[in-house]
């Protein structure tokens, strides 16, 4: 099924719509058979009134209270999206006549491209991250690019992983990971949009483009933040 597009805020450029914890039960048990001998039997003349009060029972104050497991660490999410970008980068993008994150993006809930699988994009919105639009100064147009870096645990991790391996993206080895990817061309429109996607250094490096796919730019972003080469 091909993936179709989402407007970046221009009418007639059409969006793409397509798209444990984990319980611990400690279970302790003990058992302990101990034998008792028979005490001799006391001279009922001289024994004392048995108590029929009940044994009042030790309390542990020692004992620790149950501590619940700490939280996975988690990469923090990046301060801003220019210190993600080389000079040269910056400048290449710059060169397609498109600004980083322009007024009107902060602005327009409508701003920005969709992931064609509706799981990724669900998790770009619904987890903490870091987004980043390149596209004109002036308002929507039929050009621009845009990355959420978001920060995973391990378990994120492994649901990203497989659910990109599952797609059926092309993906190739790169950065000490896996990259996955995909374009098409638009023969309506002319124009051409696809995405990249890598889970490196505690982080996925999710984007998305319309006619804008500059080479080399999540490796640039990866290099960035996370040092890997």
């Amino acid at each position: 099924m091909s993936p179709e597009r989402k407007a970046w805020l221009i009418t007639g450029i059409v969006a793409l719509l397509m798209g444990l914890g984990t319980l611990a039960v400690w279970l302790g048990m003990s058992m302990t058979d101990a034998a008792s001998e028979a005490e001799p039997t006391p001279d009922p003349t001289t024994s004392e009134p048995a108590d029929d009060s009940p044994r009042p029972v030790p309390t542990n104050t020692d004992a620790a209270d149950p501590v619940s497991p700490p939280e996975p660490d988690r990469a923090a999410v990046p301060a801003d999206c220019a210190s993600l970008y080389s000079p040269a980068m910056t400048a290449e993008l710059q060169s397609y006549g498109v600004v980083l994150n322009p007024a009107w993006t902060t602005t327009d809930p409508n701003a920005g491209l969709r992931f064609a699988d509706d799981l990724l994009e669900t998790w770009t919105v619904e987890w903490d991250s870091r987004q980043c639009i390149w596209t004109t100064e002036g308002g929507g147009s039929g050009i621009g690019l845009e990355t959420h870096v978001v920060p995973l645990i391990a378990e994120e991790e492994s649901l990203v992983g497989e659910r990109l391996a599952n797609l059926g993206y092309s993906s190739v080895d790169e950065l000490g990971s896996t990259r996955y990817f995909w374009s098409v061309t638009d023969e309506e429109f002319g124009g051409a949009y696809g995405e990249s996607h890598i889970v490196v250094g505690g982080y996925w490096f999710a984007t998305a483009w319309l006619d804008l796919g500059v080479t080399g730019y999540t490796a640039d972003m990866v290099r960035n933040l996370v040092g890997v080469d």
